[in-house]
């Protein structure tokens, strides 16, 4: 709704699916100064109540993203410290028509029809709901306290876990077991089988996790998995009002 699908799929597709909570390259976790989401960025005061704003950067995200962040991204030509993948002639035309036909349907006609007042009113309620529904089912998923993180160091991008251990370490699973949550979610509250296997149905993840969790415990490997929806919200906001404390020097 508004967001462009080339510079969507090298951010998520290509860079998150791969560097899964590592700072420096997933765009998801870049979101300092504003929130530190994970103990190897920077400390400022303001963090000391990011968990108490943090709800309100979520509920504007989705507008940020499609009205800001796209835009940051095609000018800068990198997402975070990755080079964006070169676009085509045909990649450079779909992004600007997209961007002015969603100024026009979603900005200028509504205004004319409406009034600015309502048009802002409704606008506003609209990406309040995309925002905080996006934000809280992507961050369920992978900056909860059960999850591991990592940063670039002097080595680059070598991880030195084997890539499907790593998706495991860093990504949760919540409410596996709410078929409510499982249809409204679209099968991303089984987060760690959609890194996993991301190009299957999401109707197959029930299945399919019970093979997972079978050989996490074979391998000894951390099968992260919060029981409810609620768990998983009071494990995530806990885990960054930790990160706002000033750490120890």
């Amino acid at each position: 709704m508004g967001g462009n699908s080339f510079i969507w799929k090298q951010k998520h597709n290509i860079i998150h699916h791969t560097y899964t909570n590592i700072d420096g390259v997933d765009d998801d976790i870049a979101k300092s100064p504003f929130i530190r989401m994970c103990s190897s960025q920077p400390w400022v005061p303001a963090h000391r109540i990011q968990h108490l704003y943090t709800p309100l950067l979520y509920a504007f995200s989705s507008m940020i993203w499609i009205l800001f962040q796209d835009f940051e991204k095609y000018f800068r030509k990198k997402i975070v410290n990755t080079p964006l993948s070169r676009m085509s002639s045909n990649d450079h035309l779909i992004f600007w028509i997209s961007k002015v036909l969603y100024i026009l349907f979603y900005i200028i006609i509504p205004v004319v029809l409406m009034g600015w007042q309502s048009w802002l009113l409704f606008f506003v309620c609209l990406h309040i709901g995309l925002g905080l529904t996006l934000s809280i089912v992507f961050q369920l998923a992978h900056v909860v306290e059960e999850t591991e993180f990592d940063a670039v160091g002097a080595n680059g991008k070598n991880i030195d876990n084997e890539w499907a251990m790593h998706q495991v370490r860093t990504t949760a699973n919540f409410s596996p077991n709410s078929k409510i949550i499982a249809w409204f979610a679209g099968g991303l509250n089984y987060q760690i089988e959609h890194h996993l296997f991301p190009r299957i149905s999401h109707i197959h993840y029930p299945a399919i996790s019970k093979l997972v969790r079978s050989k996490c415990a074979a391998f000894q490997l951390p099968y992260n998995n919060l029981p409810t929806f609620g768990a998983a919200v009071v494990s995530h906001f806990r885990f960054i009002k930790t990160l706002g404390r000033k750490p120890e020097m």
